[in-house]
């Protein structure tokens, strides 16, 4: 059957690609299911430079040579996005439905590397009704559609000074606006305050975002004191959510609904694994994500 695999992967950012690799490798029949760009947040981002092998190279182009090697060694791109999967102890399989799709997929075993998605503010007033209207969760994405205009970054980690810098080689100007203090690499925030349009203020806030059918301004609190200012695009970095809604009640989730997982990636489901950004853990790192995928591989060629 052309839709039975000895593995499915849920979820192509660096974990599922890895696990790819390292299964096909193994000539195991493995497959994996992506309804976004492969890569992950990985594609999101503008510059890595953290990566071993590599002094700087760029989010897509990683996320591209990561697909590109998976595939290379037999592990097959299936386009949708996973909204169940059952165990048929009869058959001792696993039934994976698709979103729109009838044709049901099968195999021996499950990784989930669904990673995360940004969170919204919600505070800010008009944030939803501006969703790519001058909202934008990715700067490499959109950051271009802005050359020569003014925006705005919200929050004070490592994604938000990061792609300040990448946006600052476009935008006439980059606002960062840090609530809660910053929290990014000492080398970021030194890098970004080397542009001279890059202005940071802490101890403020967006209040609200102002326009017709497109952002035009914005009304802000900074350090205590009201102010509009010109802006047409808005960057919200303030943290992340896992990609875990389809497995309530299936797997064991934590509070924050991480994928809680033993030392083999196998989760409270057997034949269930999960890696990367998505598992109980703490430090998320493209690195951190490669090596929970080389387990969760490992661990399942050692069953099947």
């Amino acid at each position: 059957m052309n839709n039975s695999f000895d593995v499915i992967i849920i979820g192509a950012g660096p974990a599922g690609l890895t696990a790819a690799l390292y299964l096909a490798r193994n000539n195991a029949k493995v497959a994996f299911i992506e309804s976004k760009m492969p890569g992950g947040k990985m594609a999101e981002q503008s510059k890595i430079e953290n990566y071993p092998g590599y002094s700087f190279i760029s989010g897509p182009e990683i996320s591209i040579k990561m697909l590109s090697q998976a595939k290379e060694n037999g592990a097959q791109f299936i386009y949708g996005k996973v909204i169940d999967f059952n165990w048929k102890e009869e058959n001792k399989i696993f039934e994976i439905g698709l979103e729109n799709k009838t044709d049901l997929i099968y195999a021996k075993a499950i990784i989930v590397a669904t990673g995360m998605r940004n969170l919204i503010p919600l505070d800010v007033e008009n944030i939803e009704f501006f969703n790519q209207r001058g909202v934008s969760y990715c700067a490499v994405c959109d950051g271009a559609l802005y050359k020569g205009k003014p925006c705005a970054i919200i929050g004070g980690g490592n994604s938000a000074f990061e792609e300040s810098a990448y946006l600052a080689s476009m935008a006439s100007e980059v606002h960062i606006f840090v609530r809660d203090g910053i929290i990014a690499e000492k080398k970021l925030v030194e890098d970004a305050k080397k542009h001279n349009n890059i202005f940071i203020h802490e101890n403020s806030k967006i209040l609200k975002l102002i326009g017709e059918t497109e952002v035009q301004e914005i009304e802000a609190n900074i350090n205590g004191n009201i102010v509009k200012m010109n802006i047409n695009c808005v960057f919200p970095y303030i943290g992340f959510r896992p990609n875990t809604e389809f497995l309530k009640n299936k797997i064991e989730l934590n509070k924050a609904g991480f994928i809680v997982v033993d030392e083999h990636m196998e989760t409270s489901m057997k034949n269930v694994f999960a890696a990367g950004d998505v598992i109980e853990k703490h430090v998320r790192q493209i690195t951190t994500a490669t090596g929970d995928g080389t387990i969760a591989a490992k661990s399942i060629s050692n069953r099947i």
